[in-house]
């Protein structure tokens, strides 16, 4: 497994110049310190987020499963059991990480991504809160009444 993380950190880093080592080594020693303490996160999440109505998924083009509203709007990805990435309204991202809610996004950190890392079991539904909270804003955005 550790050697598919490797190959897609070289693929990675031929794609986005602006990846730093550092930032993969620190990606990848949180996932083998928290991959048996969050065995399983991603069914759960997975589990919620279908759930809502207009969501669809689809594997994500750096891996793991990505989430959308309708075709085109993205609500957010899992990577594994390890990483959650999320977009919001920049203002929004300023909010929630101030909050301490989630980390800026750890490749793109001046975009209004997030990055929220499942570290114990009760991130699970931290996860999924900041996912509805993604979902709602676009479903508002589309003019939903659903959501």
């Amino acid at each position: 497994m550790f050697s598919r993380w490797v190959a897609l950190a070289q693929q990675l880093t031929k794609v986005w110049p602006f990846l730093t080592w550092a930032s993969l080594r620190r990606d990848l020693a949180g996932l083998t310190r928290y991959a048996r303490l969050m065995q399983g996160a991603s069914e759960t999440i997975h589990a919620h987020v279908m759930s809502w109505p207009g969501v669809v998924s689809q594997a994500h083009r750096f891996g793991g499963t990505e989430y959308r509203l309708g075709a085109k709007r993205e609500i957010g990805h899992i990577h594994g059991d390890w990483l959650v990435d999320i977009p919001f309204p920049k203002k929004v991202r300023d909010e929630v990480v101030a909050a301490g809610q989630a980390e800026p996004h750890h490749i793109l950190p001046q975009t209004g991504w997030v990055s929220f890392y499942l570290r114990e079991p009760g991130d699970v539904a931290r996860a999924v809160a900041l996912l509805r909270r993604s979902y709602d804003l676009a479903a508002r955005q589309r003019g939903d009444s659903s959501a």
